[in-house]
């Protein structure tokens, strides 16, 4: 028996069994660039206002570690506004997808004892995590073949669009092969997710300081190989070679650590707890807090620095769109508001879904404890549902709390230093706040689907969908009032563009109430693990 036995019988058990996320993240992905892509041409007509765009956007080191280097703002076309704008998070998404597919077929089988079972088939040694590479790398590739198809429907540049959207393709690749080898070295699922995750922080910050130095240091990051392709900006095809090369010693290295470790462990061993709990941890806040800390951490410095972004260019949104008036009307939504004020409310509401991913997915982290199996012997001692539960939502609500302020200050600090007024910062605290009741309700949906069904809880995740959704396609796609408002941001002020309305604020935190309550009852009437 080979030790690839079996390899094509896993590639279709896989495919059947995740054939709605995956789905779920090729169709979104390419919706959001493709979307995106689409939106380019009316707001840049003719080449003064592309001009206009390279002019302002090409010597900022703020936009420059955020979007890229800035390849062709020399010679600019709507090509290379469009890598711009999206290159580097599609890029960075495609990452993610390829993390969280790649751990989710590896590292989380085993820890699950999954992996026994498959094992005791007539199964190759390699044959499972071959079969999760081959799926993950042809989920990229549908996932650029998409894109290079859209572009070209959408006028772009035939040789561009087939760069670009093989960067997005190129960057998934990487990050799949260095899953693997992270599901081999860290000791569980978990760690891997964490060691693969941060590599991407890694290679972004790589990236940036590369960027905005002009240095080599950025051709040791694979997001910088794919913006090596200098896609609409006379491409270059060589960092392609240099991505399959890693590619394929990173698969080397994988295979080679895969045969020396035991399945169920990692090369590094996992560490040793204290003898003795600290006293805090011995109640259902300390726990839950303990078991959260790392995602509020995370999640907070996050949208601060996306906060420190959209501030520092707070004082060129005027010049920007001085000779863009369709940009100009995207922005002033808001009756009566000045540009500066509306774009800081269209930041406000991004900081406020960023936040909303932070809040649905702590609102959740008791049905992971309960899928895992922890929840049972937390229950088995003198502790009700209620207060187990009612635990981790407490700390999704501060933290949710943290994580906002943290992104309005962020703005309010960046904004301060570039205008020299000290007072904008509680300002644009407060704007972003404002939005922390229509964040609450989307924690609290989580809650409710998570007290009827353990199935139903992952619907949340499409309640964000929809709310990104209206929020950045709702007036392009012109969608009607009904579902535009349909997304909780929708009836909060934009502040700092509106005046401060608190009926509305007081009627969402209601509902965030009563949803959270609902799903604190249903809980209490099901079985666990159901």
């Amino acid at each position: 028996m080979s030790t690839h036995t079996g390899t094509a019988r896993l590639i279709r058990f896989i495919l059947r069994r995740d054939r709605v996320r995956l789905a779920v993240w090729v169709v979104g992905l390419a919706g959001v660039v493709i979307a995106s892509a689409s939106s380019l041409p009316p707001l840049y007509p003719d080449q003064q206002s592309i001009d206009q765009y390279a002019l302002l956007f090409g010597d900022n080191p703020a936009l420059v570690a955020f979007a890229g280097p800035g390849y062709g703002f020399d010679d600019p076309n709507l090509g290379v506004i469009l890598v711009n704008e999206t290159q580097l998070w599609a890029c960075i998404a495609a990452a993610l997808m390829s993390i969280f597919l790649v751990n989710r077929h590896t590292r989380a089988e085993e820890d699950d004892e999954r992996a026994d079972l498959l094992r005791s088939n007539v199964v190759g040694r390699h044959a499972p995590v071959t079969a999760a590479v081959v799926v993950v790398v042809g989920a990229n590739a549908v996932l650029a073949a998409v894109c290079a198809v859209a572009f070209v429907a959408l006028g772009y540049a035939t040789v561009g669009s087939v760069a670009l959207a093989g960067s997005i393709g190129l960057t998934g690749l990487a990050f799949t092969a260095i899953t693997v080898v992270a599901a081999q070295i860290a000791s569980g699922g978990r760690a891997a997710l964490g060691l693969a995750s941060a590599f991407l922080g890694a290679a972004f910050v790589i990236r940036a300081v590369g960027d905005i130095a002009g240095s080599w240091v950025r051709w040791l990051s694979p997001i910088g190989w794919a913006q090596g392709l200098r896609a609409f900006a006379g491409e270059q095809w060589w960092p392609l070679g240099l991505c399959l090369v890693f590619v394929a010693g990173m698969f080397w290295l994988a295979r080679v650590l895969f045969d020396r470790r035991d399945l169920g462990s990692g090369i590094l061993t996992q560490r040793a707890g204290r003898p003795r709990a600290r006293r805090w941890l011995t109640s259902p806040i300390g726990l839950a807090v303990r078991l959260q800390r790392g995602t509020i951490l995370g999640w907070t410095a996050a949208t601060f620095i996306v906060g420190l972004v959209y501030g520092s260019i707070g004082e060129s949104i005027e010049e920007m769109v001085a000779d863009n008036p369709t940009f100009a009307d995207v922005l002033a939504q808001q009756g009566g508001a000045d540009i500066t004020a509306s774009f800081f409310a269209t930041c406000m509401s991004q900081i406020a879904l960023l936040a909303a991913g932070f809040a649905i997915s702590a609102a959740l982290r008791p049905r992971s404890e309960e899928v895992a199996g922890r929840a049972e012997q937390v229950l088995a001692m003198p502790l009700s549902r209620t207060a187990w539960v009612g635990s981790h939502l407490l700390v999704a609500a501060v933290g949710t709390v943290v994580v906002i302020g943290a992104g309005g200050l962020g703005v309010g600090i960046s904004y301060a230093t570039v205008s020299s007024d000290v007072n904008q910062i509680t300002r644009m605290l407060g704007a972003a706040m404002a939005t922390l009741p229509a964040v609450l309700v989307l924690g609290g949906l989580a809650v409710a689907l998570f007290g009827a069904s353990l199935r139903l809880s992952l619907i949340a995740w499409a309640g964000l969908a929809v709310t990104v959704l209206v929020q950045f396609f709702g007036e392009l796609l012109q969608l009607p009032g009904w579902a535009m408002s349909l997304s909780p941001l929708q009836h909060v002020p934009g502040l700092p563009a509106e005046d401060l309305e608190v009926v509305p604020l007081l009627a969402l935190s209601l509902v965030a109430v009563t949803l959270a309550a609902v799903g604190v009852g249903s809980l209490r009437a099901r079985d666990v693990a159901a």
